[in-house]
């Protein structure tokens, strides 16, 4: 609708669409590579933009205006992919997320202060900048991430024991702490 098309990169390519009240699409954005690239979580920002969430298998995504997200991994491996669009469908910032294997962001809520906190899974060691850095024990474990409002990472923290675990869910409390599932 509205003249609006989305051409696929690849395999699979994730896609995010901003409908009107009325069902009319206002923007739209496919999201990936040349292998398998996925959105699993989207959530309105207080601004009107939204945050979204997922994964990507492509060597890198090209999400337009010179922004482009490398995957850290080897072939067929994924990194966490978490993006922050404005009310007009443009891109403040993005971040790829992930070491040598299997990365990925399973669910996203925006937070009080503007920022987001993330939940997921990783496989290797990952180096989120500021200092910040998440040490895999053995398979895949938890993520939870807290990002500020520029898209930069506050704090992490790795959940889980000797098997795989996955964080699916997250949300801020009311007491301004967050719980996960």
């Amino acid at each position: 609708g509205n003249g609006l098309s989305l051409t696929n990169n690849g395999e699979y390519d994730g896609m995010i669409m901003k409908y009107s009240e009325d069902g009319e699409i206002e923007w739209a954005h496919g999201i990936g590579g040349d292998d398998w690239d996925e959105i699993n979580s989207v959530t309105e920002a207080r601004d009107g933009g939204c945050i979204v969430g997922g994964y990507f298998k492509s060597s890198k995504v090209n999400l337009g205006n010179e922004i482009t997200i490398v995957n850290e991994g080897t072939k067929s491996t994924s990194d966490g992919i978490l993006i922050k669009y404005n009310k007009d469908g443009e891109i403040e910032w993005a971040r790829g997320i992930g070491g040598e294997k299997w990365d990925e962001i399973n669910s996203v809520a925006e937070t009080t202060d503007g920022g987001c906190i993330v939940g997921g899974s990783f496989h290797t060691d990952i180096d989120l900048g500021n200092g910040i850095n998440l040490t895999n024990k053995l398979n895949r474990d938890g993520m939870i991430i807290k990002y500020n409002v520029s898209g930069e990472a506050e704090w992490a923290q790795r959940v889980g024991g000797s098997q795989d675990d996955y964080v699916e869910s997250v949300a801020e409390t009311t007491d301004g702490g967050y719980i996960i599932g």
